[in-house]
């Protein structure tokens, strides 16, 4: 069930426009406004999944700003920093979906020019992102059981809502079940 949900948080993702930038002219490209002609140079927004097919094909650059180790090490460093429960530091909505984006990146770069360096950061890009993700986990699950995330949703990714939201209900679930059982108490 929360696997469907996440599906359908990774399908939204793929189905927002991204702006692209066409490198070569490209004639009879269906878009969801209608089948255009594309000349080199031309500028407009695809859905993400076909802006992706394109720039493996070499024919448009995505002009989106994705996630940088740097960034990604900023992200961490603050939330670790913040452990108290009831903070949760903001994250962009997209930022597993970059995030993801950025090591199948970096695994490509090492396949194609392998290096000590490109090794070093993958390493600490997946450390980081680990620990960021069971941080942000575990804050998550504190709140859903205190009843006290309403107020961090906009701090959270979609992703995030729902764990939050089936956490929630679980507990919501499991303490309905305890006063039905003992209702005096």
């Amino acid at each position: 069930m929360m696997e469907d949900k996440l599906e359908l948080v990774e399908l939204d993702y793929m189905v927002r426009e991204v702006r692209v930038l066409f490198l070569k002219d490209y004639y009879e490209l269906p878009t969801p406004s209608g089948v255009i002609n594309a000349r080199k140079g031309d500028e407009m927004n695809l859905p993400r999944w076909q802006a992706r097919y394109l720039e493996e094909l070499g024919v448009v650059d995505v002009r989106e700003n994705g996630l940088t180790l740097d960034v990604v090490n900023m992200y961490h460093f603050r939330e670790r920093r913040t452990s108290a429960a009831n903070k949760l530091s903001q994250l962009p909505q997209d930022f597993y979906r970059k995030a993801s984006e950025l090591v199948e990146k970096l695994n490509k770069l090492i396949r194609e020019s392998p290096s000590h360096m490109l090794l070093r950061d993958r390493e600490v890009l997946e450390k980081n992102l680990i620990e960021l993700g069971e941080a942000r986990m575990m804050k998550l699950i504190r709140l859903a059981q205190t009843g006290g995330g309403e107020e961090l949703r906009s701090n959270m990714t979609p992703e995030e809502q729902l764990l939050y939201d089936s956490v929630k209900g679980i507990v919501e679930s499991w303490r309905g079940y305890i006063r039905k059982l003992f209702p005096g108490v």
